[in-house]
């Protein structure tokens, strides 16, 4: 597995974004390089890396992009508005 290609990983793997763990869980039903993201059980969200497209984190329920998976997770720890 290399771990710059996101479509090599695994279902369920842990990351670690500013020395806390982050667990990354791909849906059962889809191949795609897609996962959601929980810190400490709590549930951040959904990452989708568009490795076919711009090679950039899509952050689901912002509409964001980001170059790297930590700030991705980074964006999904903020504060709703």
């Amino acid at each position: 597995m290399d771990p710059e290609d996101p479509a090599e990983w695994n279902h369920w793997l842990e990351h670690l974004v500013d020395g806390v763990p982050i667990q990354l869980v791909r849906p059962i039903d889809t191949d795609r390089p897609s996962w959601a993201a929980y810190e400490n059980a709590r549930y951040l969200g959904t990452l989708h890396a568009q490795i076919d497209l711009d090679g950039r984190w899509h952050v689901q329920r912002l509409n964001e992009r980001h170059l790297s998976l930590d700030d991705a997770v980074r964006a999904l720890r903020r504060p709703d508005d």
